[in-house]
């Protein structure tokens, strides 16, 4: 999709194919978890047709209904006009956004925070200290917050004061050259793994290297945008996605990769024609581009695998994160029941509306704990925090972890059995 085809000007040809069906309604987790026909997929798309047609002035009402939509494509998948119900929903949230202006949580989020979160990498070891004060560290390595916070409310934080890899706080960035001769690849850490899970981002490069791969993680990259997209905010998804090209241009031709379903969905659709390189998920890179090498070590694990629906949905990366978990000695794999199904994160969707968020997220966790596995495995860091904080809240003790943690732990137990 290129960024310049804005679909704000296509609106009625994109609502032209819904005849109202209905169909969308079987599967829309936020319709599913509120029963409102307002809050179903073809609900917006009615409002957004009356919006167009003048029959509703924009109102806060009508920019909550648009906001309470997770962008996960569930609907997308399973209309059989192929509406592309999250391309209307972003148009119309910056149409909304011309009228009315971007919510002010949003345009903290959007405009101030993610735009500088290099600049407040800073800040992360008193972040580190206020975190240890305001919060209770529990099972995980995460946090707890004492009493409600702004944005989070008393949902699990992730530890920031955790000991981060030398290129995520170096002032250039960093290159990990393989022990062998081979590929060279751009690693798009994005928001989340880089702030959040830089063990993730440990991870990758990891088993990267171990397939002769030498990973270039420049320091400049910024957000992705699509918080910034997904708020109506087009003019900051620009500019952020303008200072991401500029970086990418410095390694011409080099592959792209990421770890994060998200952001790399984001990648492949909205920056396609800007970019050189050709974007990969992590997964789909190592058994696709490279030799992959199955790790020997044992990990006595009972996995269970989620679906981010940016992986699945958007890029159609299904199987290769099941394979690679399969490959590894040890795993007894068990699938979950609706391994799609959306966990109710949705990124700024989980700030907005904590309550729902969760509420949606119950029945994924509760799947997940369904099948007795001991560790549940996803490819998506928002997907991470969104279940450990499920799983925690249900007092389950399954840990959450990345497909790229599983398979450097493998490898490292497979160093150690030699």
């Amino acid at each position: 999709m290129a960024v310049d085809k804005n679909d704000l000007n296509n609106l009625p040809r994109l609502l032209l194919p819904c005849v109202r069906c209905g169909q969308c309604r079987s599967v829309c987790p936020v319709f599913l978890a509120k029963g409102v026909e307002s809050d179903s997929p073809r609900g917006r798309m009615t409002l957004v047709r009356a919006l167009l047609e003048g029959k509703l002035k924009p109102s806060d009402l009508l920019n909550e209904k648009l906001q309470q939509c997770l962008l996960c494509r569930t609907c997308v998948m399973e209309c059989p006009s192929g509406v592309h119900v999250d391309r209307v929903i972003i148009a119309a949230r910056e149409k909304l956004a011309e009228k009315k202006g971007i919510p002010l949580k949003k345009k903290v989020i959007t405009r101030w925070l993610l735009p500088n979160l290099n600049r407040l990498a800073a800040f992360m070891p008193a972040a580190a200290l206020l975190e240890g004060i305001v919060a209770v560290r529990v099972s995980g390595g995460y946090y707890r917050p004492r009493l409600n916070l702004p944005l989070v409310g008393k949902r699990l934080l992730p530890s920031v004061g955790g000991k981060r890899p030398e290129f995520l706080t170096s002032s250039t960035g960093g290159s990990f050259s393989a022990s062998s001769a081979g590929r060279r690849v751009v690693f798009f850490t994005g928001c989340m793994t880089n702030m959040a899970y830089p063990r993730v981002a440990g991870a990758v490069v990891e088993v990267l290297r171990r397939h002769g791969v030498e990973v270039v993680i420049p320091k400049e990259l910024v957000c992705c945008g699509l918080p910034m997209l997904a708020a109506g905010d087009r003019e900051s998804f620009l500019r952020v996605r303008e200072e991401n090209i500029k970086v990418f241009k410095k390694y011409p031709g080099l592959a792209i990769i990421t770890a994060c379903a998200s952001c790399g969905s984001t990648l492949k659709e909205y920056y396609a024609g800007g970019i050189e390189g050709k974007v990969y998920d992590f997964t789909e890179f190592l058994l696709g581009e490279v030799d992959f090498q199955p790790p020997r070590g044992v990990v006595e694990r009972k996995i269970t695998y989620h679906d981010p629906c940016h992986l699945r949905k958007a890029q159609q990366i299904k199987e290769q994160p099941r394979r690679l978990l399969k490959s590894i000695p040890g795993v007894q794999y068990q699938e979950v029941k609706e391994p799609d199904r959306c966990c109710g994160f949705g990124g700024t969707f989980s700030l907005s509306f904590p309550d729902l968020s969760q509420e949606i997220g119950i029945t994924k966790v509760q799947a997940l704990m369904d099948t007795g596995a001991d560790t549940v495995v996803t490819a998506c860091p928002g997907c991470m925090l969104q279940l450990a904080d499920g799983l925690y809240n249900r007092q389950s003790a399954a840990a959450v972890m990345h497909v790229a943690e599983v398979l450097a732990a493998a490898y490292r137990a497979e160093e150690r059995q030699n």
